[in-house]
Order: C-alpha cells, then structure tokens, then sequence
C-alpha cells in the first residue's frame, strides 16, 4: 500500500492519542527517511505537518463539530476511524485549497486501505454532514468559557487557570494566540558569520527577513526553506531559537571572561547563545542529566565553533559538589516546566491535565536551590521556565527568596520588554505570546549579595 500524507498523519495521530507520544519526536521518527518506507517530497512533508498539527491544534474544536453530526460519541470510536474524521473535518474546515469532494473522498478510500471498511460509509456521512454545515458549525456556541474553550480548542482547566492568573481578558488573548503559527526565528551563530554578510546574502537572494529592533543576531524568516538552500551560507551559520530564550540570555547578562553555568542547558540553544555574548572568552559549564542529550549537545558545541563551553552529566536537582560552590559569576536555571508557554510549537501541551505538573515546583524549587550554592559573592542567579502558570514562576521565585535572605531581587536589564507589558522594571517577568511576540516565558533575577552571603 502507498502510504501517502494522509495515511502518514493519521498513524501519527494515532501514535500521539494512544500512546502519548511528544509531537515533535513522532512526526521526526515519521519522517526521518530511515523510517519511512517512501521517499518523500517536500510537498508531502509539508502537507503531513500541516495535517498533523493542524488536528492536534483543533482538537476539541474538530470533537465538537463531529459529535454534533455523528450518532456515535467520539470516545466510542475506533482510534483509527477517530483520527480519520478528524483529519476529513480538519481539510473540509481549514484548509481552503482542498477541495471538500477529495477531503472527503480521500479520507473514505483512506478508511478501506486502512482496513476500516465497516466504517467507510459512516465516514462518508459524517463528512457529508459538516460540508453542508460548513460556514455555520460554531454558531450555537454560547459566549462563555465553553464556547471560548471549542472556539479556541484550549481546555477549560488551562482558560480558568490563566485567567486566574492574569485576568479573564489575558486568557482569552492567549487562548486565541494558540492557534496562530510562531514566526520562524533563527540566532546567527556570530563565530561563523558577520550580521552584515548574513543579510547581504538574504537580500541578494530576495529571501524576506525582519532584523529584531533589540536583540542582537536575531532574525524572522519568510522562507525557511529557501534559507536551507543558500550554498553562500556557512554550516552552521544559524539556529533556530524563539525570541524569548533570547531574551533570557541577554537578561543573564553574562560578560567575556566571566565564569557561567547553564544548569539544564539541553538541546544547548542558550548556552550557544551565552558563549557568542561573551565572546567566546571566559567559561561556561553546561550541565544536563541525561547522557546522550550531553552528548549531542557537546557535538552541536563543537560544530557551532564554541571554545569556552564545557558539557558535564549532571542532575542539578541533587546537592551542589563542593568544587562548585561559589565559584560561578553567573548561574542559568531554565528548568523543566509544563511548558504551556510553548503551546503553538506542541499543541497537545494544552491537553495535558493541570493536576499532572503538581509535582514540577518542588523541582523547580530543588533545582534553584542547588544552583544558589555555585554563586560567588556578588555574583547573579536567574530562574527562568517556558510555562505560564504562576505556581511554576512567581510562586517558586519568591519561595526562594523567602527560604534564601543572602539573594536579593535583581532588576532584569529588559527595558524594552517592560515597555512593551505597560509594567516598571523589576527582577521578573512575563512574556506573553501577543503581547511580545515571543512563546511564553517567565524570567526571575536575584543577586548573592556581598556582605551577608553565607554558605548553606
């Protein structure tokens, strides 16, 4: 049988609903061509993404529009016939350029190759049923959280606990802004290429950029693929990083020559970041737990062209090891998290119960805590998740403070973030998705004071 998009997206799918697997790890084992048994085209990668996290973007919505035109519940269904009508509704409802005969024709020759062939003319109804709706499937939607919840297919768990952590009008905008595609932003790896030559070369390829207004070696880009294309560009020339982690690295503040350690410094984004800031002078320890993500990171920090950047296994959770202790200027904690500030990159983040992450701000905590001892005197420590949920940020930062009176609040260089929020400088922040552009973020800044400091 050939398997083509559309068969691919609903294995995925499946995959992803029955056996919890992460999105992006599903949909790269999919197309890594090792697993695959087609070679496939760029155009049928980029219709597999669209389909797949197109369904798991709209899910709920997609669930409510279906059980409005099917006799049988959506948790009775076969895994396989649910992933199918989500898939047909997803093309009937958002993708404009397939035509509704082949969204649903497609999905019902689909269902028999699939071996569902009981199924196939109860697909083909269903699907009948919203074409002809199509245009007016939300209208009955009552103009409350429930509504706001299908309209936006985000949980009324995750609509309650944003707007009770910042305001019922915040939570509808990032309930709508979960569904929006993220820019494309790249960091310029400064130790490969100048800024000036990077964009000579975009501009005389006619590939659209936008240069960051105040972050340094920061970019958008129109054309993603095309920029992979340019033989002009050095390897390793750039890498992917969303404007907040950024953001967070510039916060940190980190000198040439001054001495850093980034805690959970996995996949390596940001301590990338951090050695091009320093200018490759000084050192920074970047510790993960798992050994073969260290692995991969020290390999990603060879390529890149970092000299003052040393990897090391390590659970920054357990007790700090006496040669560790105060000897860094700057300490990195940007720890595991619910991550439901990254929504729009993993949208089955959002479905995931709340109750499930109790445990993270004990981590979160544990970590901050170890990490404190690596602090000199005078030096800096900064806290920072990809999560909005103030029991993950807030919460956890004045713990720390409570539980640690030899840190002080430290005021976060980020003039230009406070602006943008309408707030006044202070040692912690939120970025939010439509405010400032960015995933979800939240940084805290605390510095080891002089005179008081003592050793726990």
């Amino acid at each position: 049988m050939n398997k083509n998009a559309r068969y691919l997206a609903t294995q995925a799918l499946v995959r992803v609903h029955q056996g919890g697997g992460y999105s992006n790890a599903v949909l790269d084992l999919l197309l890594s061509d090792e697993h695959s048994e087609n070679t496939m085209s760029s155009a049928d990668r980029a219709l597999i993404s669209r389909l797949f996290y197109g369904v798991l973007e709209r899910l709920l919505t997609l669930d409510y529009i279906i059980e409005q035109h099917s006799s049988v519940r959506i948790k009775k269904m076969h895994p396989v016939v649910r992933e199918l009508l989500r898939l047909g509704c997803y093309q009937l409802i958002y993708m404009d350029k397939i035509p509704a005969s082949a969204a649903v024709n497609e999905t019902v020759k689909l269902a028999r190759s699939m071996k569902q062939d009981k199924a196939a003319g109860f697909i083909n109804a269903v699907l009948r049923a919203v074409e002809r709706h199509n245009g007016h499937l939300l209208d009955n939607l009552a103009d409350d959280e429930q509504g706001l919840s299908v309209r936006t297919s985000c949980p009324v768990q995750l609509i309650r606990l944003w707007s009770s952590d910042y305001g019922d009008d915040m939570a509808v905008l990032l309930a709508e802004s979960a569904n929006q595609t993220p820019p494309v932003t790249i960091r310029l790896n400064t130790f490969k290429i100048k800024q000036k030559e990077f964009e000579d070369i975009l501009e005389k390829s006619t590939i659209e950029f936008t240069k960051h207004p105040f972050i340094s070696a920061c970019y958008d880009i129109k054309d993603v693929v095309g920029l992979k294309r340019l033989a002009e560009l050095p390897e390793n020339c750039y890498y992917h990083q969303d404007k907040a982690s950024q953001i967070c690295c510039m916060a940190l503040g980190a000198e040439p020559g001054e001495r850093v350690a980034d805690v959970c410094a996995a996949p390596g984004g940001k301590s990338l970041t951090l050695a091009q800031l320093m200018e490759n002078e000084g050192e920074i320890l970047a510790g993960e737990i798992n050994p073969s993500k260290c692995d991969a990171m020290e390999r990603r920090i060879n390529l890149a062209g970092a000299t003052n950047l040393i990897t090391v296994v390590r659970d920054a959770s357990k007790p700090c090891p006496s040669a560790l202790i105060g000897k860094f200027d700057r300490v990195l904690c940007d720890v595991p998290c619910s991550g439901f500030g990254a929504i729009r990159r993993k949208p089955e983040i959002r479905y995931k119960p709340i109750e499930s992450f109790a445990s993270i701000p004990e981590l979160q905590l544990s970590i901050l805590n170890e990490s404190a001892n690596m602090v000199r005197r005078g030096g800096v420590l900064q806290y920072s998740t990809c999560t909005l949920n103030k029991a993950e940020n807030e919460q956890v930062a004045n713990r720390f403070l409570s539980l640690h009176p030899e840190f002080s609040p430290r005021i976060l260089p980020l003039e230009d973030c406070f602006l943008a929020s309408g707030g006044q400088p202070s040692y912690q922040i939120t970025l939010f998705p439509p405010i400032h552009g960015t995933d979800g973020f939240y940084i805290a800044g605390f510095t080891k004071n002089e005179e008081t400091a003592e050793m726990r």
